[in-house]
């Protein structure tokens, strides 16, 4: 009882978005994959809860000036998310794009959509790789990892089979094991390291039981804006799309937070062809 009460607040802000996005569901004749959605969400939480419990992490997070990286982070977040906007309105447009062009945005890209200029940023401030989230102990937490993600695709196989994407990306990138690393490296270590560093710096700052957790989980659902709304075309569909996401979000950051790494839900979001919140 002193948990729930401790974290009602985080709960109650959580449980109105699995609300909506069940709705949602359902209000598309999708019921049974709403359904396994909502109760995916606190299974997963219990399970994280009760198996850091048996095996806890012991680290101590450093962070030397929580407000200045932060604000940092969230402006590479900005840039970040404003040459992706560019890039899928000029592939959306069939624009010829010369090289003084393509140049600046595709090393634009690299280096604030995915992580690269946070990672130079914080090893500048004499960071080290453990204590910007490459913690590997307890060991269990790895498999604390692979439950989730097993557990994922269970309830996808359960609730949403049409969901599953083992195909398509295998396709795309030759093979099973290319389709990993890509997942892996790409989704899985590329999105949770950024979400450790604004999860840390956001409790530090704002002392907010579990919504660290979900300001970084918000973040991330905002970045799918600019995909998925040139892929649709549609405004309604872009923003249920990025609403299905916080959940599944908060879950992988969730794990961050009790493994104090990220790289369990690396594992758990990197190795991910469920897609338990689409549709």
């Amino acid at each position: 009882m002193r948990l729930l009460k401790d974290n009602l607040a985080i709960l109650i802000c959580m449980t109105a978005i699995n609300a909506i996005v069940l709705y949602n569901f359902i209000h598309k004749g999708q019921w049974l994959h709403g359904i396994g959605y909502f109760v995916f969400f606190y299974l997963c939480l219990a399970v994280i809860y009760f198996f850091t419990r048996k095996y806890p992490s012991r680290t101590t997070i450093v962070i030397k000036k929580p407000e200045q990286e932060l604000t940092t982070s969230l402006y590479f977040i900005a840039f970040g998310f404003i040459t992706l906007l560019i890039n899928f309105k000029l592939n959306a447009e069939a624009a010829q794009l010369g090289l003084l062009t393509k140049i600046p945005l595709l090393l634009s890209i690299a280096l604030f959509a995915f992580p690269v200029a946070l990672l130079i940023y914080l090893l500048f401030k004499k960071y080290n790789l453990l204590q910007l989230g490459l913690r590997t102990t307890p060991a269990q937490s790895f498999l604390l990892g692979l439950l989730i993600w097993g557990l994922t695709g269970g309830f996808a196989f359960l609730f949403n089979k049409t969901g599953i994407t083992w195909g398509k990306p295998i396709l795309e990138s030759d093979g099973l094991n290319n389709s990993l690393l890509k997942g892996f490296f790409t989704a899985g270590i590329a999105e949770e390291f950024t979400r450790f560093i604004i999860q840390t710096r956001f409790e530090k700052v704002f002392r907010g039981k579990g919504f660290h957790i979900l300001f970084a989980s918000l973040l991330w659902a905002l970045v799918y804006f600019p995909v998925t709304y040139f892929n649709t075309g549609s405004l309604a569909d872009t923003f249920t799309y990025c609403l299905q996401i916080i959940p599944i979000g908060f879950v992988w950051g969730y794990l961050t937070h009790r493994t104090k790494s990220f790289l369990p839900s690396a594992i758990a979001h990197g190795l991910f062809p469920w897609g338990l919140h689409n549709g």
